[in-house]
């Protein structure tokens, strides 16, 4: 207290390194937190079975081998195949447009089969969503996502009807608002269920002109889709019944890869364990700016044993010894460094507010991120006040007292 400008510059040093290791912290785990609620939103209970684009040599390779590429048989042969499997769903992407209207942005078409909104947890603020008399019969009926209905105005209420291509489809049901990144790049993301307008899988093969891929010596009533999604009754299930679907897969594909397996929950735990690593890395370039305070904590140490080795002698004099006096200065070093590190914390929590309006990145600060630099900086105090407490203790009372 008697050096109060040096004792504050000595401290600076633990201040910045714990608010650097708060702000590194904040920014790995808001990232983490991103891409676990992309990745969530997939639900970690399916297993996404896609198509994938092939290559002339590939398809020419496909028709030798009678693949006809996903279609709505794997679906079935999947659901029944294997038993960890408790429901299917298919979806197509559909090449068309809506007429007669201006929107501004042009909604995805897609045809898929009743179990869809089920599987992906999808909410209706109005109406129904597709059943499955609607896909046997061919309905010629479409549900809404928010964004698509509010565009439309009135046009985009239950009972209204759309103009996809040359064909009436009804309103039968609006989609709830879901919360969309848009920035989001991965290996599968999920899709923007606000500009989105579903239509029963058959309706499209048949009642509007779009070219559907068939081989009608092998799969004479199957309809090639976009996706499968098969999902298990709990998430414990889902890399075993992964493995058994690649070889359902490979048996009915003929060996042939036209088609892609996803697995949310081991993306999860792959993003999981990198985001780990990724915290761990940027805490450890962040503590660097600690082990630098935690030098300046030592050199003023060392200068404040030096202008007090009288007052040492005088200690060891009446009786103190060489433990009192390394934990008088130890303490007086833990001190200085809870100072920062508490100071630290709260400009860390500052900054990283900050760094989250200003540049748009997403930062969340845990209790692992507030314990971790403080912690450290108690530590430090410990490491580098105990050399100059151990020479302040090392000292010759009678030496000491003849200091001026």
């Amino acid at each position: 207290m008697q050096h109060k400008l040096r004792s504050a510059l000595s401290i600076l040093g633990i201040i910045c390194g714990t608010m650097a290791v708060i702000v590194m912290i904040s920014i790995g785990e808001g990232a983490r937190q991103k891409v676990v609620g992309q990745i969530e939103q997939l639900g970690i209970k399916n297993i996404y079975i896609n198509t994938i684009n092939l290559t002339e040599g590939q398809r020419l390779k496909a028709r030798r081998n009678l693949s006809s590429g996903l279609n709505t048989d794997d679906a079935e042969r999947i659901k029944t195949g294997c038993g960890y499997i408790m429901d299917t769903a298919c979806l197509k992407e559909v090449s068309a447009s809506l007429i007669g209207v201006r929107l501004q942005t042009s909604p995805q078409i897609v045809a898929t089969s009743s179990s869809y909104a089920s599987l992906l947890n999808l909410s209706l603020l109005q109406g129904r969503f597709i059943s499955k008399h609607d896909v046997e019969s061919q309905n010629m009926i479409c549900v809404l996502g928010d964004t698509v209905a509010k565009n439309l105005g009135n046009g985009g209420k239950i009972g209204g009807s759309v103009r996809i291509e040359n064909n009436l489809f009804k309103i039968i049901g609006i989609l709830n608002r879901l919360n969309h990144d848009t920035e989001k790049n991965s290996v599968i993301s999920a899709r923007n269920y606000n500009e989105i307008i579903f239509i029963p899988l058959n309706s499209f093969g048949n009642k509007i002109n779009i070219s559907v891929n068939r081989n009608n010596n092998v799969f004479e009533n199957t309809v090639n889709v976009t996706e499968i999604i098969a999902q298990t009754s709990n998430s414990k299930e889902v890399v075993i019944a992964g493995k058994m679907i690649k070889r359902i897969m490979e048996v009915a594909h003929n060996q042939i890869d036209d088609y892609q397996i996803i697995i949310p929950m081991e993306l999860l735990k792959q993003t999981q364990k990198i985001q780990q690593t990724f915290t761990l890395v940027l805490s450890a370039i962040a503590s660097i700016s600690l082990f630098v305070g935690g030098i300046g904590i030592m050199n003023i140490m060392l200068a404040i044993v030096y202008e007090r080795t009288r007052e040492i002698g005088i200690r060891r004099a009446v009786g103190a010894t060489q433990s009192d006096i390394v934990l008088q200065f130890l303490t007086e070093s833990i001190i200085l460094t809870s100072v920062g590190g508490s100071a630290g914390i709260l400009t860390g929590a500052i900054a990283a507010g900050l760094l989250s309006l200003i540049a748009g990145w997403e930062t969340i600060i845990t209790l692992f991120s507030i314990l971790l630099p403080f912690v450290m900086s108690v530590l430090i105090g410990v490491f580098f006040g105990l050399y100059p407490a151990y020479q302040a203790a090392k000292m010759d009372p009678v030496s000491a007292l003849r200091h001026e």
